[in-house]
């Protein structure tokens, strides 16, 4: 591929989109810009403004990636109206490579795009095996994408995991009542999303509160918080573990977004790597998966420009 090939990639949250350019190396250093959804009508407007601004040249190729349901390359935003369409974003372009995935998947593309530093290990595995891996999203949302690698190309199927019933926990049992009487069922995202900090508070305090106001409860050592926060490793230990039972990611197990950046520092002195393993005659194989922070606000970026990459090759 030659170096004068560039590309259009987009990382679109609730709040704020990303846009930056990349070529056969990766993200381009530099050549991001951060805007305002609330500012913008339009995913469109987005990408004319920074178009305008950037004068790229020619694209070979422009990928978004988007926190949303993604079906034949048009995306209905979880938290924003928006379609991401890949048709108008061809046409606004002119780029013949062009498509919308999903935001985690993004991510899973970008898991051999990262520098050591934006990769924290937080706890080490023991089958020192090659092999499929898992990336968990704690965000606004919970997803997760399975990685595979066939050769040099990686595999990222697309997942709506949030939406799947939380496993069954007898010790959990007034809460999960408490959760479902609330939402009307018990889907993972309802208890391990940013919205999940918030239920399982209010479920013992009888008070909702932001999740951000929640963690800063759990630093200070309330009772409550601390209460709320256990029930939250419990589930996120017991979800990760049927995940990882699973997908059996011997390559790792990899948590990103905000929620997980808040709750990973909390993961040894509540033995999240304990509860995790804890599935009997399986728990050897599950202490051998080792578990990982990826810490890079640009890796969704850098995903799209791997996707890239590889549809365009």
């Amino acid at each position: 591929m030659s170096s004068s090939r560039f590309f259009l990639v987009a990382d679109i949250g609730g709040t704020n989109t990303r846009v930056g350019l990349a070529d056969e190396n990766g993200l381009i250093e530099g050549s991001t810009e951060r805007y305002k959804n609330a500012d913008s009508g339009s995913f469109q407007s987005v990408i004319e403004a920074y178009l305008a601004k950037a004068q790229p040249g020619p694209l070979a190729g422009a990928c978004a990636g988007a926190a949303g349901l993604v079906v034949d390359g048009v995306a209905h935003m979880t938290n924003l109206d928006w379609k991401i369409d890949r048709d108008v974003i061809a046409r606004v372009t002119g780029a013949p490579a062009v498509d919308v995935i999903n935001d985690l998947q993004a991510q899973g593309f970008a898991l051999d795009e990262l520098p050591a530093g934006s990769l924290k290990t937080l706890s080490k595995g023991t089958t020192g095996r090659v092999g499929s891996r898992l990336v968990i999203g704690l965000g606004t949302g919970f997803n997760i994408v399975p990685v595979h690698k066939d050769k040099d190309r990686l595999i990222v199927p697309s997942c709506e995991a949030g939406h799947m019933t939380a496993p069954y926990r007898s010790d959990l049992s007034d809460l999960y009542a408490k959760i479902e009487a609330k939402c009307g069922g018990v889907r993972i995202e309802w208890l391990l999303a940013g919205q999940g900090l918030q239920n399982i508070y209010e479920a013992h305090a009888g008070t909702r509160l932001p999740a951000g106001e929640v963690m800063r409860l759990v630093s200070e050592g309330d009772e409550t918080a601390n209460l709320a926060m256990r029930d939250y490793m419990t589930v996120l230990a017991a979800v990760t573990g049927d995940l990882a039972i699973t997908h059996l990611p011997y390559g790792g197990i990899y948590f990103t977004g905000g929620v997980s950046r808040a709750v990973t520092p909390y993961f040894d002195s509540l033995g999240f790597a304990t509860q995790m393993a804890d599935k009997g005659e399986f728990n050897d194989l599950l202490s051998g998966f080792t578990v990982t922070l990826i810490d890079d606000d640009f890796a969704a970026l850098k995903g799209c420009a791997r996707y890239l990459r590889q549809i365009s090759d």
